[in-house]
């Protein structure tokens, strides 16, 4: 079986957000301002896939600083998955900054069938990898819901 271990997928209109999103969100600025930088949709993922001959993806979360373009980028991600007869596997997008939020969507997210967090990126959202104090609540989400 070949997995590909890191794949992004977008909500179909938020290529024609980009400008919005660029304003909006500071990682998905710094990783897609270019308008070159390519925004893949889960029908154009599933075709990659496809021509690469690989079974399956795991398709994880950008890392967002703007919780509710997380929370739909969450929901397709987890609708893409549910419709995936198992092809993606699903991490949701959360930032540690976000306090008790972060830990709620973690949990609608795990509901919604996603398995995992990522990306985090403490660059743009805000954060040091080794605040124990801020890492540590969601890291215990994490270990919870994996068993």
């Amino acid at each position: 079986m070949i997995i590909d271990s890191h794949v992004h997928v977008f909500p179909p209109g938020f290529r024609d957000r980009r400008d919005e999103l660029v304003q909006r969100d500071a990682t998905f600025r710094e990783l897609y301002s270019n308008p070159k930088a390519v925004m893949a949709t889960v029908e154009e993922l599933m075709e990659a896939l496809d021509a690469a001959e690989v079974d399956a993806a795991v398709a994880v979360g950008i890392g967002w600083s703007d919780i509710e373009l997380a929370r739909e980028a969450n929901d397709h991600l987890a609708e893409a998955v549910s419709h995936s007869d198992g092809r993606l596997i699903g991490f949701c997008a959360v930032s540690p900054v976000w306090g008790v939020d972060a830990l709620i969507e973690v949990e609608r997210c795990a509901a919604a069938g996603l398995k995992g967090i990522g990306e985090l990126h403490p660059d743009t959202q805000g954060f040091r990898i080794d605040d124990a104090a801020t890492m540590a609540p969601l890291m215990a989400a994490a270990k919870r819901l994996t068993r």
